[in-house]
Order: structure tokens, then C-alpha cells, then sequence
């Protein structure tokens, strides 16, 4: 009996250390799990690789969707415990989860350009198909969700939409909607007429020898341009890209009350140039690439200039009949397309353009086209329109008299 109960006392002694041993064990493990979790959170991670989203219900995790590889997006913040597998994420329209392992942490945030915020939407939702996909601007797949979706169309692009979703202006593809309808977005007004200003140089009236230098009815004291811009900023009118421009000209995006910029040549430009950098306020110079080497290494150097086309070496007066005998109007068609060509290639593929002393015909604009060009400026002195023709948009050339009065009048 005394010899069974040794027996029975040493097979508890066995199962107590055999419990008190997996107990370790486990627990060193779940502290290596946990610590690992930890490694992997931040408030602002990474998508490691192209990776399932999930939504909780009934108390499990259910694939919804997918985010692909490299988007940057921001976690619910919390005491990371080894319960935490999945970490819910802080954007969406709904509660999703990510797995731990498939995100790290990042002192990268994403670029997320607000400008859209200033947009008029349509008066049009998309109903997309159930599985809705997100593109960005360059047309990769970010978001996939397993779910119909119902949103404000904010650009008509030729093959997608451009929504917004999870405070980023994203695309949806057209082939991915099921209908398209009519809805109360918005009760704004947006612009059917929009201003474009054409400046060319700029001097610092303080200096003496700039003053001198710059004496012609188109250079602008630093002071003037000053006053344009606060008059503009002032006054909240937005000023649009060359691109949001060609958009709101084709009718595919509606732009509240605006004006564009743009500054010919490029002769005395920078005074220009950094005061729209210091308003925060965009600007195009159209340049004489023939003054630049074959690279023009500023072309991204800026936030809110950019640069286009003023041909290679097309401003030159008597070349042709008429006027101040602009080339464009009657150079070889082999040489002009040839300048056409090279003062792209300077530009990076530069598609807007503005024709020298305002002079065009349908010789040029017919160049232009074949040049690959898809929009050109002149003169006229009036809002530009969208049914203007797009070789020949009007701007209003400004002057060192002009004042801030004066563009209040252009932008009307």
C-alpha cells in the first residue's frame, strides 16, 4: 500500500512538473508572439506585400478585401497585448484588420494631396459592381473590397471615375461599374468661365539697375505681383493646374471660382517664381527651351510651378507674313516639327503649349496636333471657355499698370 502511494506520488510529482514545464514553455512563447505583435505595430505602417483585409463578425475575422503592397495606412492606437493578431485599421468607412505579420512600422506618411477637397463634385453617384476596386493616379491597385459601393463621381476620366475613398481621391474603372446615377451632391455652382493671366518678367523695384534693366509695359515689379497674388489668396480663388485646367475645359472635373497663371519665355522669371512658391499659389512658365541645355534641371524643383512649352526657337519677329512674323505660322513643317519636338523632349513630354507674340494660324495649330501637343494659349483679352477652341485659349496679357482692381475684373 505505502509502496502505491509512492508510486501515485511520484506520477503527480511527474504531471505537476510536466504542467509547471509546458506552462513555461508556453508562456516564453506567447511572450516571443507578443513581442513579435509589438514589433510589427505602429500608429503608421507599411503594407509589407499584397495582403487580405478583414472584417470581425461573429466573433471571427472574415476576408472582405485586399490592400496591395507598399500603401501606407494608420492603426487604431492601443496596448499591444498577444490577443492582438489583427490590428484594426484607423482609415475606411468601416471596421477592417490587417494581420501583424503583414504590415511594419514606417516614419514614411503617405502623400496625401488634399486638393480634390476643392473639387464640385457631379451631382452623379457610380454604383460599382460587387467587388469594388481602387486605383491610384498611376492606375495600380490599391484597395479591392468584396462589396457594392455607392459614391460621388468628383472627375470623369476617358476610362474611370474619380471618387473619393478613405480621404484619398482614387479611381474607379468604368468596366468595374454597374450604373451610374443621378443624386444631390452638392448645391454649388461651379465656374463656367475661367480667367488665364499672362505675365512675363519681374524685377525688385528696390534695385536701381533692375528698374533700368526691366522697363518695358510687360515686366512686373515684385510689389505689384504681390498684390495680384494677395488679392487672389485673399479672396480663396483657386488656381488650378495645367492639368486640372484641360480637365475643367473637357467638361470632366467642376472647379469652383479660379483663375490660371502663366508666365511667358522665361527671361527674369525666378522674382515671379518664388513669390507664387511663397503664396502657395500655382503658376506655369511657358519657356524658350532654346535657352536651356539639352537637360533643364529645375523642371522639379518647385511645389506649385511647372513648366511647358514656348517652342525650342520659334520666337523670333519676321519670320513670316503678317504681324510680328512668328515662325509658327509658316517654318518648314519638317524644321518646325523638329523644334516642336526637341523643346518637348527639354520639358520631359510637355503638352501644353503658348504661341510666340500670340501669332497662330491653322498651319500651326495643325503642327501642334502632329507634335502631340493637346492644348495651346494666345491672346484675346476674355474668360476662357470650354467651348473656346483648345489651340487658341485667351488670356489676358497683364501689365505694369494692371492692378489688383484689374484682375478682380478678369476673374470676375
Amino acid at each position: 500500500m505505502n509502496k502505491n502511494i509512492k508510486i501515485l506520488f511520484l506520477v503527480f510529482l511527474l504531471i505537476i512538473s510536466f504542467l509547471f514545464v509546458s506552462s513555461r514553455i508556453k508562456n516564453k512563447k506567447n511572450k516571443e508572439i507578443e513581442e513579435d505583435i509589438k514589433l510589427h505595430y505602429s500608429s503608421t505602417v507599411v503594407v509589407n506585400n499584397a495582403t487580405p483585409l478583414y472584417i470581425y463578425d461573429d466573433n471571427e475575422y472574415i476576408k472582405i478585401g485586399l490592400i496591395n503592397k507598399d500603401e501606407i495606412i494608420h492603426l487604431e492606437e492601443k496596448n499591444i497585448t498577444i490577443e492582438d493578431k489583427y490590428f484594426k485599421i484607423k482609415e475606411f468607412d468601416n471596421s477592417y484588420y490587417i494581420k501583424y505579420q503583414d504590415v511594419s512600422p514606417t516614419k514614411n506618411t503617405s502623400k496625401n494631396d488634399k486638393r480634390y477637397q476643392k473639387y464640385i463634385p457631379f451631382n452623379e453617384n457610380i454604383i460599382t459592381k460587387n467587388n469594388t476596386k481602387f486605383y491610384n493616379q498611376d492606375d495600380k491597385l490599391i484597395y479591392s473590397l468584396n462589396k457594392q459601393l455607392s459614391l460621388p463621381i468628383i472627375i470623369k476620366y476617358e476610362n474611370s471615375y474619380g471618387v473619393i475613398y478613405n480621404d484619398k481621391l482614387l479611381k474607379v474603372k468604368k468596366e468595374d461599374v454597374k450604373e451610374v446615377t443621378k443624386s444631390s451632391n452638392t448645391d454649388i455652382i461651379a465656374t463656367d468661365e475661367i480667367a488665364v493671366l499672362n505675365y512675363h518678367f519681374f524685377y525688385d523695384e528696390t534695385k536701381e539697375s533692375e528698374r533700368k534693366d526691366c522697363n518695358q509695359i510687360i515686366c512686373h515689379s515684385k510689389s505689384l505681383f504681390s498684390s495680384h497674388l494677395k488679392y487672389i489668396k485673399d479672396n480663396k480663388i483657386f488656381t488650378p493646374t495645367m492639368e486640372e485646367y484641360e480637365l475643367w475645359y473637357d467638361k470632366k472635373i467642376n472647379l469652383p471660382k479660379s483663375v490660371l497663371i502663366t508666365i511667358d519665355d522665361g527671361w527674369r522669371m525666378q522674382q515671379g517664381i518664388d513669390l507664387l512658391e511663397e503664396y502657395k499659389i500655382n503658376g506655369t512658365v511657358f519657356l524658350i527651351t532654346s535657352w536651356f541645355k539639352d537637360e533643364i534641371k529645375f523642371l522639379h524643383d518647385y511645389n506649385y510651378v511647372e513648366f511647358h512649352s514656348h517652342g525650342d526657337n520659334l520666337h523670333s519677329q519676321g519670320k513670316c507674313p503678317g504681324g510680328q512674323g512668328g515662325a509658327i505660322k509658316c517654318l518648314d513643317k519638317s524644321k518646325l516639327l523638329d523644334d516642336l519636338a526637341l523643346s518637348r523632349k527639354k520639358l520631359e513630354g510637355s503638352h501644353y503649349f503658348c504661341y510666340p507674340f500670340y501669332e497662330y494660324n491653322n498651319y500651326s495649330i495643325n503642327a501642334l496636333k502632329e507634335a502631340g501637343f493637346t492644348m495651346s494659349f494666345a491672346g484675346g483679352f476674355r474668360r476662357s471657355k470650354s467651348s473656346d477652341n483648345r489651340y487658341a485659349i485667351p488670356r489676358y496679357v497683364v501689365y505694369n499698370s494692371t492692378s489688383a482692381a484689374d484682375i478682380g475684373k478678369y476673374i470676375g
